[in-house]
């Protein structure tokens, strides 16, 4: 009998969140009056950026210029500094 009664918690506790859970998402009507946007103003504003061009998806390479150009060209491997 004590393990029915160990069952029955989990069971019941399940059924009250059920039961939570229906209630809390009940439709309630009409929404409320407050909007995303305060007038608008505010939400032709919102339009305008969603609507402006933003970054590119990919970054442009950029091109090397003076002694990092012609030391990549030539491929030199040596380490600065290290004398050889």
């Amino acid at each position: 009998m004590k393990v029915l009664a160990w069952l029955a918690f989990p069971v019941v506790a399940t059924v009250l969140a059920m039961c939570w859970a229906a209630w809390r998402g009940r439709g309630r009507g009409p929404r409320r009056s407050s909007a995303a946007f305060g007038s608008v103003e505010d939400f032709r504003r919102f339009s305008e950026a969603m609507m402006a061009p933003g970054p590119q998806a990919t970054p442009v390479k950029r091109r090397l210029f003076g002694r990092r150009a012609a030391s990549r060209r030539a491929k030199d491997t040596s380490i600065v500094g290290q004398g050889s």
